[in-house]
């Protein structure tokens, strides 16, 4: 058969071989392209997977910071509430204390006087 096939081709055995052989080499060179487009659609595929988890990773950890902050600022609040509440019974007291204070200099005798007087220094020093 291949005798035949060099006498209606007219080509010598070199030129078959040579033929072949470069019809080997595209079909090498096919298949390693191939093999390299497999390899990188793996890779491409890993490093969508490794970004999807990276990604999963730190949405999470933001989540958990953004509970964090969340807890912080609720307690602060607590804090602020419960720090006015201090602060509004203590001007209540002080109120009260000054108001009894402006009755019982009222009730001193020569209330219309100028001057700090002996039951007026008592007075402001707690004595009564």
């Amino acid at each position: 058969m291949l005798t035949t096939l060099l006498a209606k081709t007219g080509l010598g055995k070199t030129a078959i071989a040579a033929l072949a052989g470069a019809a080997l080499l595209a079909l090498a060179t096919l298949g390693a392209w191939g093999v390299m487009h497999a390899i990188g659609a793996m890779v491409s595929e890993a490093a969508a997977t490794a970004r999807a988890e990276r990604d999963a990773h730190w949405r999470a950890e933001i989540a958990a910071s953004n509970v964090a902050v969340q807890a912080a600022r609720a307690e602060q609040a607590l804090r602020v509430a419960q720090a006015e509440a201090v602060a509004g019974e203590q001007t209540a007291k002080l109120q009260t204390e000054l108001t009894e204070l402006e009755k019982a200099n009222a009730a001193l005798a020569g209330g219309d006087r100028c001057g700090v007087g002996r039951d007026r220094v008592r007075l402001l020093n707690g004595a009564r």
